[in-house]
């Protein structure tokens, strides 16, 4: 009967862990808010502020294990694009790059698409942000601890519009799965008292 139950509790923590989430990720969604609180000051637009331009929190990380995502929707931000609403997660035109340049927040420059799907790792030494378009896969960096989502821009996030609809897999979403597994473990205790 233990091993039964045991058994059971290690299959629902892998199922658990590899369960996919979907997110939306709208075209105000800052990747350079990840680990602060204004960004922009300075730029031709009023400057981007969390939690309003925040980047979507997909969960916690482990350095070494494997995220994988596929994306659909479009956005578009002020005065650049295909159209309002068209850019899917690719983005459109050819790379772009931060008005502000490297550093801010502690978060690595980035040349990408406009309008494309963006990813941040962040840790206790800054953050790294990547090209993640509309699907593919990556390895979480050594020490880095939280998965983020955004939209590229050069700056000025507040004015953007449209979203991306975002299935990812190999992130507990929000911390779902520790809860989860905590439930599973006390359920585990409880059940073993009663035998």
């Amino acid at each position: 009967m233990k091993k039964l139950i045991m058994g059971i509790a290690v299959t629902s923590v892998l199922v658990l862990c590899a369960h996919a989430a979907t997110f939306t990720v709208p075209g105000i969604a800052d990747p350079w808010l990840a680990n602060g609180t204004v960004d922009n000051v300075g730029t031709p637009e009023p400057a981007d502020s969390a939690p309003f331009d925040s980047p979507v929190f997909a969960g916690s990380v482990t350095g070494g294990s494997t995220i994988t995502w596929s994306a659909t929707g479009s956005t578009i931000n002020y005065g650049y694009g295909s159209g309002v609403g068209t850019d899917g997660p690719n983005g459109s035109g050819g790379p772009v790059e931060r008005y502000l340049g490297a550093g801010a927040n502690g978060i690595s420059d980035l040349q990408a698409p406009m309008n494309s799907l963006i990813g941040v790792f962040t840790g206790p030494g800054g953050g790294t942000a990547f090209f993640m378009g509309a699907s593919g896969s990556v390895t979480v960096p050594s020490g880095d601890t939280a998965f983020y989502m955004g939209n590229m821009d050069t700056y000025g996030w507040a004015n953007n519009s449209g979203a991306f609809t975002v299935e990812v897999t190999g992130v507990p979403d929000g911390g779902l799965t520790v809860a989860m597994l905590g439930m599973g473990l006390s359920g585990l205790a409880f059940i073993r008292r009663k035998l």
